[in-house]
């Protein structure tokens, strides 16, 4: 699963060549990074969650069987030292996630509408488990798949839908709004609700 060009800086920073881990990285950083500012809504949490990230993966990475992508593995780091990092602190810094994939054009004529009600969606989340919210984030934000999710928190797939479908169903009791549809099968996004 690992892509052919990845295997041989694979086994080069395996060995402990540092330059050929540093490429790995900067192959992922990006996409790292915008997961870890969707996960703590937070420019220099998301750093220093990025680099706690790359500074884990580079020490198991003789533990590293390819059998996920790296892209995977690495996503699966992340996901447990956003986990334990949540758990030291309680308390995070919400900032404005309403740029990206998903989020309307600004100026268009339910912007202000949908950032109201994300910043609804995020400010109800707060109330929900870390890994709940994780997950949740990783599907509607994210727009991963079931698979994936499952792939990077290292659980079942079926456990995946059961969480996700669940913080739904609370967000809706939340909103009081039954009428809300979220399509469970097309990587909905936050700017999806109505």
């Amino acid at each position: 699963m690992v892509v052919p060009a990845e295997t041989e800086l694979i086994a080069r920073a395996k060995r402990g060549d540092v330059d050929a881990f540093c490429l790995l990285v900067s192959g992922h950083r990006r996409s790292m990074y915008s997961l870890a500012l969707r996960l703590c809504r937070n420019h220099h949490d998301a750093e220093d969650l990025s680099q706690e990230a790359f500074l884990s993966a580079y020490r198991a990475l003789d533990r590293f069987r390819g059998d996920s992508s790296l892209q995977t593995w690495l996503r699966r780091i992340m996901v447990n030292s956003f986990v334990n990092s949540n758990r030291k602190k309680k308390q995070l810094t919400a900032t404005d996630i309403t740029e990206g994939k998903g989020f309307p054009i600004a100026g268009s004529d339910r912007t202000a509408f949908n950032n109201v009600m994300v910043q609804q969606v995020l400010q109800y989340l707060e109330e929900f488990p870390a890994r709940q919210r994780l997950m949740f984030v990783m599907k509607h934000q994210e727009g991963l798949t079931y698979e994936e999710i499952a792939d990077s928190c290292g659980i079942s797939v079926g456990t995946v839908k059961q969480t996700v479908f669940r913080v739904i169903e609370k967000l809706r009791q939340k909103f009081h709004s039954p009428g809300i549809q979220i399509s469970e099968g097309s990587n909905a996004r936050l700017s999806e609700i109505p």
